[in-house]
């Protein structure tokens, strides 16, 4: 760790001599960036004036430092428009009750950390708001570590990972870091550009999250999953994901990954390219309704549009769009059953889910796909829902299910 250090700062100020700012390009040009005017409150703490120069290639991480430091709870660290090189030897940190914000789509902070973290945040009422986060290195960082927190606001940000240029990890954001309950997390209008993990909670962490609010969101080119409710040790309760965007992901994870959670609402959001599933929903996760989504060639490869296992209970699917026409894989687009490959993922016997519904849906499919797959499933019902591009015997299947009700179904 420390040779990798050295060589990266050797490799920092050999870029600096020649005047060249440091890191991959900022973002895709077709995807949506944060706009809008810089938002502030109490007084203000301007790490320009703190000694950063906003230069692309000068290391500002002690300036930033300074600025935090001097704010007090209810005041504001501001970036001004400018790109930031930073290079913190510790992950920088966000004080309770202090709101870190630059202007919109215009304060870019470009970093390459020496440590596990670029930023790390806890306590109550913090916010981070019209910033972009850039790893600008190949170095295995987090960008936004949280610990335990309480009404936290992150808005109009942009993460943005470069993994199609560098091979290290680069998460977005890292919840449930102190181990303990977090409360009150809302996150909009930003986006989640080429990480590894958009959002995640590490599998040992024995953390409860409670309250997660993310909408208006854009979720593009991951290397992995994009949302990831999943924390084994641990749990997420209360969470909402609405009117977001999740494209292009060609990787062995999910738009919206679900277990040990309960009472999750999926809406009104838009999911396209898909790998595998768009949205994966298992290990015991409870009350999830999925509803008002559209969802087009997902499941790509393997698997379905929205995958429901191991021990799941009181799921609806309704009332979304899903079009599978340009499907070739013999996937279910809507798959309930009772476990993946052999064991569950946490290594236990496969359990069935339990009171499915699949309502109120529009299937559009190829003939290489089924509508609705129900395999040792346990109370539930499929009703309602118009196919098209399937014959009718080709659009629903339940085997080795019990109590299931199939009627009404529309199919032609």
């Amino acid at each position: 760790m420390l040779g990798a250090g050295a060589a990266l700062g050797t490799a920092v100020a050999a870029m600096a001599a020649c005047g060249a700012a440091p890191g991959p390009p900022e973002a895709d040009d077709d995807l949506p960036r944060p706009s809008g005017t810089p938002t502030t409150r109490g007084t203000v703490h301007d790490v320009r004036v703190a000694g950063a120069r906003g230069d692309g290639v000068t290391d500002d991480a002690a300036a930033f430092t300074r600025a935090l430091a001097a704010a007090a709870p209810g005041d504001t660290v501001f970036v001004p428009a400018g790109t930031y090189h930073l290079v913190p030897e510790r992950p920088l940190r966000l004080p309770a009750g202090v709101m870190l914000a630059g202007v919109p789509g215009r304060s870019v902070l470009r970093m390459t950390p020496r440590g596990v973290a670029a930023i790390e945040v806890s306590g109550a009422d913090a916010a981070l708001d019209g910033l972009e986060l850039a790893r600008a290195g190949d170095v295995e960082t987090v960008l936004l570590r949280v610990g335990r927190v309480d009404r936290l606001t992150l808005s109009r940000l942009v993460f943005s990972g470069a993994t199609d240029t560098y091979d290290a990890f680069c998460h977005g954001i890292q919840l449930g870091v102190a181990g303990d309950t977090s409360t009150d997390l809302t996150l909009r209008d930003s986006l989640f550009h080429r990480l590894t993990y958009g959002l995640y909670q590490a599998n040992d962490s024995p953390a409860v999250t409670v309250g997660v609010d993310v909408s208006g969101c854009t979720f593009a080119r991951n290397a992995n999953t994009d949302l990831e409710f999943n924390s084994p040790s641990g749990s997420f309760r209360d969470v909402r994901v609405t009117g977001c965007t999740f494209r292009d992901n060609d990787s062995p994870g999910f738009a919206v990954g679900v277990a040990y959670c309960a009472r999750v609402e999926v809406r009104g959001n838009r999911m396209t390219n898909y790998r595998m599933e768009a949205l994966h929903v298992e290990d015991w996760s409870s009350d999830v309704t999925i509803e008002g989504n559209t969802m087009t060639a997902c499941g790509l490869t393997e698997f379905a549009f929205v995958q429901l296992i191991q021990g799941v209970t009181r799921i609806v699917v309704r009332g979304n769009v899903f079009d599978a026409t340009a499907n070739t894989e013999p996937i279910a687009v809507v798959h309930a059953l009772a476990g993946g490959r052999g064991l569950s993922a946490g290594g236990r016997p496969v359990v069935p889910p339990t009171a499915v519904t699949v309502t109120g849906n529009e299937f559009r499919c190829s003939e290489a796909v089924r509508a609705v797959s129900f395999e040792g499933v346990s109370g539930g019902s499929v009703t309602g829902n118009r196919v098209s591009g399937l014959a009718a015997q080709d659009a629903v299947e339940v085997t080795g299910s019990t109590g299931i009700t199939v009627a009404s179904n529309a199919v032609g």
